[in-house]
C-alpha cells in the first residue's frame, strides 16, 4: 500500500522560512513590481548567470520522451549548482491551498524564485507552479464544498497568471477508499478548471500526479481531462516511511506485484494511453531501523528520508544523510527480485537498513520506460544526487531538443 512523501522539516527551518516569506504572502501590484527588481534576503534568491549551459558529455538528441524534475522549496539555492537544462520541464514544489481554497502557503513561488525561474528560461525549461494538499479533512472540507472549490478554482487560476500562462501541476494525495461525493467533488474542479484553461490559456500545460494503486480513491483515472497531457504516476513509497517493513523505494518486479510492472498493467487495464504517463523516480531513499538484517525486515520505528549523495550543508542543512557515504562504510547490497541497491549496518539500538536508487537500478527503470513507449520520467526531487546521476538520464534518453 502506497503512502504520500512527507517531508519533515524542522520546525526551526520552517518558521525562520516563515519569517522570510511572510511578506511575500499580501503585497500590493507595486509592491510586487518592486520586489522582482530586489534581492530577497537568505539563500533562495540568488544572482542568476543567464548564460550558463551544460558541461555534460554530447548525447543523442532526445526523441519524444521527456525528462521532468520537481525542485524542492527547502533546497533554497540548490539550483545554482544543477544544469536545468537537462529537464523538459520543471515542477516548483510546492503550494498549499488551505481548506477553503485559498493559498494558505506559497513558500515565495514566484517572487523570491525569480533567479532560478530567469535560469530555467534562459535554457528553455518552463518552470510550473505545484498546488500540493496531502491532509486528509483539509481535502474533504475543501471539495465536499462548491464555494471552497470555487475560491480554489480562482487560487489555481491566479497561479497559472503568475506562472505566465506556462501552466499548473496538481498534486492532491487521498489513500483511502473516497466517499462518491469527495470523487465528484473533485473531477468537478479539475473539469472546470481545464475548461477553463482551454479557453483562457491555450498554451498553458496543465498535468496531474496520481496515487500508483487505490482504485476506489479520490481520483478517478479516466475521467481525467485529455488537457491534462501528462499524468506523473507515483513509482516510489511503494515502500514508504511509516511502513511496517524495509524494502525498495521502487521496485521495478518482485515483492508481491508492488512493483512497477503491476503499475504499468493496472494503467494499461484502465485504458490510460502510455503516451501520457510519467512515472515519477525518487532521488531520495529510506533509512529504517528494523529488526533483522534480511530485506523485508519488520521496521522498528519511521525511517529517516536520505539523499543520493552527500549535499551542501548551507543549502540542504536537514539532509545530510547520504546513501552514497552509507555504501562507502557498509558496503553495498543489491536485491535480486527487484535490482534495487541498499545497505546494512548494526548501531547500537538496532540494526539499521537503507533503501535508495543508484545507477544500475535507474538505467533499468529507463530501460522499461523506453520499451513500453511511456512518455517519460520525473525526478523527484532534483538535486538529492548533486547531479552525480545525470549521465544516467542522458545515456536513456538523449539531450533535450532545443526548438
Amino acid at each position: 500500500m502506497i503512502r504520500s512523501f512527507n517531508f519533515v522539516v524542522p520546525l526551526i527551518a520552517l518558521s525562520l522560512w516563515s519569517i522570510s516569506c511572510a511578506s511575500l504572502e499580501s503585497t500590493t501590484p507595486e509592491q510586487d513590481s518592486q520586489r522582482d527588481s530586489e534581492a530577497v534576503s537568505g539563500a533562495l534568491v540568488v544572482g542568476h548567470d543567464s548564460t550558463v549551459t551544460s558541461s555534460l558529455p554530447a548525447y543523442a538528441t532526445r526523441s519524444d520522451t521527456r525528462v521532468h524534475g520537481y525542485y524542492a522549496w527547502w533546497t533554497r539555492g540548490l539550483w545554482l549548482d544543477l544544469d536545468l537544462s537537462l529537464y523538459d520541464k520543471l515542477f516548483f514544489f510546492d503550494i498549499t491551498p488551505a481548506a477553503d481554497g485559498s493559498i494558505r502557503e506559497a513558500n515565495g513561488y514566484p517572487f523570491a524564485w525569480r533567479g532560478l525561474i530567469d535560469r530555467a528560461d534562459s535554457v528553455g525549461v518552463p518552470v510550473i507552479p505545484t498546488l500540493t494538499l496531502l491532509d486528509a479533512d483539509s481535502l474533504e472540507a475543501l471539495f465536499l464544498n462548491e464555494t471552497h472549490r470555487q475560491t480554489l478554482l480562482d487560487s489555481s487560476l491566479d497561479l497559472i497568471e503568475k506562472s505566465q500562462g506556462r501552466g499548473l501541476h496538481l498534486d492532491f494525495e487521498w489513500f483511502a477508499p473516497a466517499k462518491e461525493a469527495l470523487r465528484e467533488g473533485f473531477h468537478a474542479y479539475v473539469d472546470t478548471l481545464s475548461a477553463h484553461v482551454a479557453l483562457h490559456y491555450p498554451e498553458a500545460q496543465l498535468s496531474m500526479f496520481v496515487p500508483a494503486f487505490h482504485p476506489d480513491g479520490m481520483i478517478d483515472l479516466p475521467r481525467i481531462p485529455s488537457f491534462f497531457g501528462e499524468i506523473m504516476v507515483q513509482g516510489y513509497d511503494l515502500h514508504w516511511q511509516t511502513g511496517p517493513v524495509a524494502g525498495p523505494v521502487a521496485p521495478l518486479s518482485g515483492w508481491d506485484g508492488n512493483n512497477w510492472e503491476s503499475i504499468i498493467s493496472r494503467l494499461d487495464h484502465l485504458g490510460i494511453d502510455r503516451d501520457r504517463i510519467l512515472l515519477t523516480v525518487s532521488y531520495y531513499g529510506y533509512e529504517w531501523p528494523v529488526i533483522e538484517a534480511n530485506p523485508g525486515s519488520t521496521t522498528r520505528s519511521h525511517a529517516r528520508v536520505i539523499t543520493n549523495a552527500r549535499l551542501d550543508s548551507l543549502n540542504v542543512p536537514e539532509m545530510q544523510v547520504a546513501a552514497q557515504d552509507r555504501v562507502k562504510a557498509h558496503g553495498l547490497k543489491r536485491d535480486t527480485d527487484s535490482g534495487s541497491p541498499y545497505y546494512t549496518f548494526q548501531d547500537s539500538t538496532a540494526w539499521i537498513q537503507g533503501w535508495f536508487e543508484d545507477s544500475q537500478s535507474l538505467s533499468a527503470k529507463y530501460r522499461f520506460v523506453n520499451d513500453l513507449g511511456l512518455a517519460g520520467v520525473a525526478i523527484f526531487p532534483i538535486g538529492y544526487d548533486d547531479s552525480g546521476l545525470d549521465s544516467v538520464l542522458q545515456e536513456a534518453f538523449g539531450t533535450r531538443r532545443v526548438e
